[in-house]
């Protein structure tokens, strides 16, 4: 029992003694600086002290840097520049517009309903401000047994495109305009659209159109995305169509005719014609973002493309860190393609759905067995519209509605003119077949063009990746230590290998290590 005791404290103190010895060898020959002098023997306690505490000092500061570093990578993982290659105009879709009449139905069609029909409901709806309606007015029976559909009335009774475009040109080539211009309905009643996304191309689930473009056997159209762009085979003619150049001549020209002799209540509070310029992938909000066009006047719409881009690297970091989501990385119920309108046009559909059992005409059908609100629930549309402004905060579907990594948006300026007002000859021939005062009260003319045959998009990219992170720990702890990686190796081998070559490995490999030794140097064995 007592040479057990013996055995275990010798054992003890031939490790303390091999620990003490291998923290003196480390520290007389570790790359790091200052700890070589903590083992020079020839050094008094208080150099040696001197020496410890700068290499004490040299460690916090080393610290609180690299803390910096990291927070910095860590707070800002992506940085927006600008792309270093330009893209051609001639290489993405010439803007999606959507052109609407601010007169909501045409007077002629809707003039003989009675005040107590059904229909003259859905005109006090479209006619009236939100603030105008009051409980009364929805207990009426007229409005809580309304069953009627704000869509197919407005289809009936509003102008269709083919009244209000008149002239439509592309690159100084005159076109049918029902061979450009689809009609849909939207937040602004019934307008005309050019250039969209095919509905194939575009929504998973079921949708209206209203008229479809006119099959002129030529023009196809195909796939696209600010993601992925056009497939790498197009037919010679397609939409959605890309620009043929910059200027008037190379744009979009068309001729607007509102009928003001046809209105009956505008949108706003005068005549004339709403545009939306938007993304061909998305549906676009053109009560609430449209800019007006004035009649008799000629407008100017000078448009600059804004592309947003991301390299491949950032898919690394989570989208929450980076603030922006990938094509891929989210689906969306009814829009093929993801971008944050479509998806913020989902939450709110989805919000509506559950205040209202049913979704309005000018929202996406999100489920395949939700109904389109008729007259009856627009007292209920509106009043949630209202208390949905107050649930942007917290609602958790909106959360999820971050930025598109790729997009592509359209910043237009606009320029107006009045037209002629005295008999002069003008340049369209079927202006110059017009009255001066039937053009200046009915007609607008509007030019969508490219200011710049390129454009530099905003490039999303890591800011500190991997390699700057460690080149910038590196040099910190390179500076005031004179740290790299052949210091962790001997970290390593003085804390880990060299006690496991003592103590670890199995005898036998100690004692051919002895018997080695003995052969080798004879005089030892003596």
């Amino acid at each position: 029992m007592v040479n057990q005791i013996l055995r275990k404290q010798k054992k003890s103190e031939i490790v303390q003694i091999y620990c003490t010895d291998n923290i003196k060898k480390y520290l007389q020959e570790t790359t790091l600086h200052g700890l070589k002098y903590l083992a020079d023997n020839s050094l008094t306690i208080w150099e040696k002290l001197f020496f410890f505490a700068s290499f004490v000092a040299a460690l916090v500061i080393v610290a609180n840097l690299i803390s910096n570093v990291y927070s910095k990578w860590d707070s800002t993982p992506v940085i927006i520049g600008i792309s270093p290659h330009p893209t051609s105009i001639l290489k993405v879709p010439f803007p999606a517009m959507t052109l609407c009449n601010m007169n909501q139905v045409l007077n002629s069609k809707v003039a003989n309903y009675s005040e107590d029909s059904l229909e003259f409901d859905i005109l006090r709806f479209l006619c009236f401000t939100e603030t105008e309606y009051d409980d009364q007015l929805a207990n009426k029976d007229n409005f809580k047994n309304n069953n009627l559909r704000i869509t197919d009335f407005v289809i009936k009774h509003a102008q269709p495109c083919a009244r209000m475009l008149i002239y439509c040109q592309i690159s100084s080539i005159a076109y049918n305009c029902s061979e450009l211009f689809r009609e849909v309905m939207t937040d602004e009643g019934l307008c005309c659209v050019f250039n969209t996304l095919h509905p194939d191309f575009l929504y998973k689930g079921k949708y209206d159109i209203i008229k479809d473009l006119k099959d002129d056997k030529i023009t196809k159209a195909v796939n696209w995305n600010p993601e992925s762009g056009y497939p790498s085979k197009l037919p010679e003619k397609f939409y959605p169509r890309p620009a043929s150049g910059t200027g008037v001549s190379m744009g979009v020209s068309v001729i607007l005719n509102a009928e003001l002799d046809e209105y009956y209540c505008s949108s706003t509070n005068g005549p004339g014609i709403k545009i939306s310029l938007h993304n061909p992938i998305e549906t676009p909000s053109v009560k609430e973002a449209g800019l007006t066009v004035p009649l008799g006047y000629e407008t100017r719409f000078r448009i600059d493309a804004i592309r947003s881009e991301a390299v491949t690297a950032i898919r690394s970091i989570h989208r929450n860190r980076r603030q922006c989501v990938f094509m891929n990385e989210e689906r969306l119920l009814y829009y093929k393609y993801y971008t944050r309108r479509n998806c913020e046009s989902e939450c709110q559909a989805a919000y509506l759905y559950q205040q209202c059992s049913c979704i309005p005409f000018n929202y996406p059908l999100i489920y395949n067995n939700a109904t389109i609100c008729t007259v009856k629930e627009s007292f209920c549309i509106n009043k949630a519209n209202k208390e949905w402004t107050f649930v942007l905060a917290d609602n958790l579907c909106l959360k999820r509605c971050l930025p598109g990594c790729f997009d592509l948006t359209f910043l237009p300026d606009s320029f107006s003119g009045p037209l002629a007002e005295r008999n002069y000859t003008i340049q369209n021939s079927l202006l110059r077949s017009m009255p001066k005062d039937e053009m200046r009260k009915n007609i607008a003319i509007v030019h969508f063009y490219y200011r710049e045959s390129v454009f530099h998009g905003d490039l999303k990219n890591v800011y500190i990746g991997l390699t700057e992170f460690l080149s910038n720990i590196g040099g910190i702890m390179g500076l005031f230590m004179g740290f790299s990686f052949i210091s962790v190796a001997e970290i390593v081998y003085f804390s880990i290998l060299r006690p496991v070559f003592k103590f670890v490995l199995p005898r036998k490999f100690q004692n051919v290590s002895l018997k080695k030794n003995v052969q080798t140097n004879p005089e030892t064995k003596t």
